[in-house]
């Protein structure tokens, strides 16, 4: 339904807002589980983070607890390859 919602508005943020929200909420039911700290996932506080480079994608769901202690190695990692860093944070949804 939120993607009905999302394709119907007018206000492109608010369709950005949803359709990350259900991204969000789709990753975070395939995966269960933080890979890193073993905790369920809550969409609320959950972190998507992909990593797109030359067409390949490389992505993982976490805890955001996980995402605070990583987030600076990776964004030095991405700028380093020159990919291309999309993040998802269900904290800021």
């Amino acid at each position: 339904m939120s993607i009905m919602r999302a394709l119907m508005t007018g206000d492109p943020a608010e369709r950005d807002r949803i359709v990350n929200r259900e991204t969000l909420r789709y990753a975070v039911s395939r995966a269960i589980t933080c890979r890193a700290s073993g905790r369920i996932l809550d969409v609320r506080t959950a972190v998507y983070a992909a990593i797109k480079h030359g067409g390949e994608t490389s992505a993982v769901v976490i805890d955001g607890e996980v995402w605070d202690r990583i987030r600076a190695d990776l964004e030095v990692l991405a700028l380093s390859k020159g990919a291309e860093l999309e993040i998802i944070d269900g904290r800021k949804l």
